[in-house]
């Protein structure tokens, strides 16, 4: 599967998983918005920022098998308070 696919899928489960939660989820339309998802908890009235990352592993090399790690995408939006989740 491309990296794009994964992204994508990776973002739907997360989706899905927040709406078993009983949370409002709003999807970005946008592919390069400081977010993915965002979620509002209808009870407590809390909003949350997610950003979703697939997780990858080494393929090759000394560290062959070792989590790759991801950091935030956009830098200038670190004002906002975003959640990383990692599938």
């Amino acid at each position: 599967m491309n990296r794009s696919r994964r992204g994508t899928l990776s973002e739907k489960i997360a989706i899905c998983y927040f709406v078993e939660q009983g949370l409002d989820v709003f999807d970005s339309c946008q592919d390069t918005g400081p977010v993915d998802i965002i979620t509002f908890n209808p009870i407590t009235g809390e909003t949350k920022c997610w950003e979703v990352k697939s997780e990858n592993f080494r393929l090759t090399g000394p560290k062959k098998g070792n989590r790759i790690s991801r950091g935030r995408r956009n830098i200038k939006f670190t004002k906002i308070m975003v959640k990383f989740l990692i599938k």
